[in-house]
């Protein structure tokens, strides 16, 4: 799942060094890490346990995505961020970029090393987030107490999409996901079979957070009606059969958003995390 760019697309191992890292006092602490030759911005503040580790979704950057619950949850515990290449000041990204869950799980994984107070830390993995927050914890059981997915992927969605759609709609779709591939180096595609490949602890609390409302943006990519009936139907489905990624996941609908949940609902964000966490 991803967010469509206005007018057609829309609204990450090797060893890592710590650099150009800043604090004051309020708790703030910007900076940047290192991935291999490139390097990746970050901000983290407030103080507390367990830290909370935010991943953003596809095509925007953690600041924006996270905008409206950011300093709410730095009042309650120390919570951090960064931005995958292209955005905030993260290194532009390289010509054919190529980089799956797994990488991206690999820069949260030394993020965490680098910058984690605490022992055990919650994740927050929005729409394609989702993903990494799930195979991150699922290849590091030991360092998370929690999940919280906000109308997060999962990794039959696309595929079944692509079974049921009319070709000449997911032609449309499979623009998209070029667009991701070809101008952020983001491979979505590839990323859902290494997500299908993982599982999460049994007793794992995780909270799943769903849009209430259908995607309308993806009007934008001019697929058809039925189309965009698909869409979402296979969005609410798969929705729904997260339910089964731990014996202590529930479920809450956001009624009154669409994808951008964290703007249109945050109390419903902060409710699920701050129960979580407590």
């Amino acid at each position: 799942m991803m967010l469509i760019k206005p007018a057609f697309f829309g609204c990450l191992l090797a060893s890592l060094i710590a650099f150009e890292g800043s604090a004051n006092e309020d708790n703030i602490e910007i900076g940047k890490f290192k991935v291999n030759d490139y390097a990746l911005s970050y901000t983290c503040a407030g103080q507390g346990k367990p830290n909370v580790f935010l991943e953003a979704p596809s095509g925007i950057s953690a600041e924006d995505a996270f905008a409206n619950v950011f300093s709410a949850i730095a009042k309650r515990t120390r919570v951090c961020r960064y931005e995958r290449l292209g955005f905030g000041r993260s290194d532009d990204v390289s010509a054919g970029l190529n980089q799956t869950v797994a990488d991206y799980s690999g820069e949260l994984k030394r993020f965490i090393e680098l910058h984690a107070s605490s022992d055990k830390v919650v994740l927050v993995g929005y729409s394609f987030g989702g993903f990494i927050a799930r195979h991150f914890t699922a290849n590091n059981r030991e360092k998370v107490s929690g999940i919280v997915l906000i109308d997060a992927a999962h990794e039959n969605w696309l595929q079944d999409m692509k079974e049921t759609m009319r070709d000449d709609d997911w032609v449309k779709m499979q623009g998209i996901l070029d667009w991701f591939l070809d101008n952020l180096g983001h491979n979505y595609w590839d990323s859902q079979f290494e997500v299908a490949k993982t599982t999460l602890p049994d007793q794992l609390e995780a909270r799943i957070i769903s849009r209430g409302l259908p995607h309308e943006t993806i009007h934008q990519s001019g697929i058809s009606e039925a189309g965009i009936k698909i869409y979402n139907d296979l969005h609410d489905k798969y929705q729904t059969a997260q339910l089964a990624l731990t014996n202590k996941t529930s479920q809450v609908i956001a009624r009154n958003s669409g994808h951008l949940i964290v703007d249109s609902e945050p109390e419903i964000v902060l409710k699920e995390l701050f129960e979580l966490i407590d």
